[in-house]
């Protein structure tokens, strides 16, 4: 009853009132040094309501730090090139199970992926409280970074929390649980329909020509619209140069749907018996029960930046449509307008990479770089710094004035 009560007056107050009055405790099971990969207090345990986390604090600290979010199938521990890099940096590290899993969140009634934003918070400010005690003084600057889940994470605090944040660093994320689950259904019942010519598809091969319930199917892959609560539109269709990506996917994408889908919609089940793997694949979102999309719009983003945030997606991500980095573009775009927008947020496409891998984590120390000097050069009105670059890694930063690659 307690955590309830604490959990209700948290949600009433403003956000600037809560992060200045509230003080988080946490259950240690581990403190100690470690030597990889610089040398670092490591401490380990559970902050409110059974959510996991790990925090980082190097010897040499740079005064800042940085937040992450984990991948969609991730724990707290699930961190990537994400920690190595900020950690070697000089950076703080802090990372979240978020009070969730996937595996194990459609049999418990008590977690729900919503409850990641309060846990975020809740993460930001515990690390924030032992910065000040360990080094004597609160961070600098925080930064929130993640790939994947933690792109759309990224985003959501950052829009959410502009008095915490200073800016993010969010790879390859959606912008709605309606669009990135409904588009997984959408991709792998088109797929079975192109499944037999899918090498013919990836060699470009046209004969025999597809069948017109083929062409259908695989138009039906390219082009998946995808709309906000707020009535925004977009495609998140998987681009043409991805295909290869759709084929060594599909047993990941209809994973996600086998683990998740009973959370996503418990009032789907056509047919009744068993949820089969292949009922799994007609579930549009579009057309569940109002009380389910509500559930799943409560994640959607609004485009409402105040703080500047650096963007990295693959041209051939089978995963997380790279339609939704172009989309969130447009959307803070509208939302702001064109040239505020490009003051707050960069756009940068990886071609021919998938959802993240070795090529985004080599490019993780530039985006950090890159979004400090461009904090440094809001902040000081453009004394110092620098504006988000032309070109990150080798790769144009995406505008209105030119197609996605």
């Amino acid at each position: 009853m307690r955590q309830v009560i604490f959990t209700l007056l948290l949600v009433l107050m403003p956000a600037s009132a809560r992060s200045a009055a509230t003080t988080i405790t946490a259950a240690i099971d581990t403190d100690e040094r470690q030597d990889a990969p610089v040398p670092h207090r490591y401490i380990h345990g559970v902050i409110p309501d059974d959510a996991k986390f790990q925090l980082a604090l190097p010897e040499h600290w740079n005064g800042k730090l940085a937040i992450f979010s984990r991948g969609f199938s991730g724990t707290e521990l699930s961190t990537g090139a994400f920690k190595t890099t900020a950690l070697e940096k000089g950076y703080a590290f802090a990372a979240s199970d978020e009070g969730w899993n996937r595996v194990t969140i459609a049999t418990r009634p008590q977690d729900s992926y919503y409850e990641s934003r309060q846990r975020i918070w809740e993460l930001t400010l515990y690390a924030t409280q032992v910065l000040k005690t360990h080094y004597g003084k609160g961070p600098a600057r925080t930064l929130m970074m993640g790939g994947s889940n933690g792109g759309h994470h990224t985003k959501w605090m950052v829009e959410s929390y502009p008095d915490l944040y200073d800016g993010g660093i969010a790879g390859y994320g959606f912008n709605s649980q309606v669009s990135q689950w409904g588009s997984i259904a959408t991709v792998l019942r088109n797929y079975d329909v192109i499944a037999a010519r899918i090498d013919d598809i990836i060699a470009q091969r046209v004969s025999p020509p597809l069948t017109a319930e083929q062409l259908r199917a695989l138009n039906g892959i390219y082009d998946i619209p995808a709309t906000l609560q707020n009535g925004f539109a977009y495609n998140v269709g998987r681009w043409k140069g991805s295909e290869a990506q759709w084929k060594s996917s599909y047993a990941a994408l209809l994973g996600y749907l086998h683990d998740s889908m009973p959370r996503f919609d418990e009032t789907f089940n056509p047919g009744g018996g068993p949820l089969t793997d292949d009922k799994l694949k007609l579930w549009d979102p579009a057309k569940s029960p109002k009380h389910v999309q509500a559930e799943l719009r409560k994640l959607d983003l609004t485009g409402n930046l105040k703080r500047p945030v650096i963007i990295m997606h693959g041209t051939a991500d089978p995963i997380v449509s790279p339609g939704e980095a172009e989309g969130y573009r447009a959307l803070v775009a509208k939302r702001l307008g064109e040239k505020k927008a490009g003051n707050v947020l960069a756009v940068y496409y990886i071609p021919g990479m998938g959802h993240g891998g070795a090529e985004y984590d080599r490019l993780i120390a530039d985006q950090i770089d890159a979004l400090e000097r461009w904090i440094d050069y809001r902040e000081s009105r453009g004394a110092k710094g620098a504006p988000a670059p032309a070109s990150l890694g080798g790769h144009p930063r995406a505008s209105s004035n030119m197609p996605p690659p």
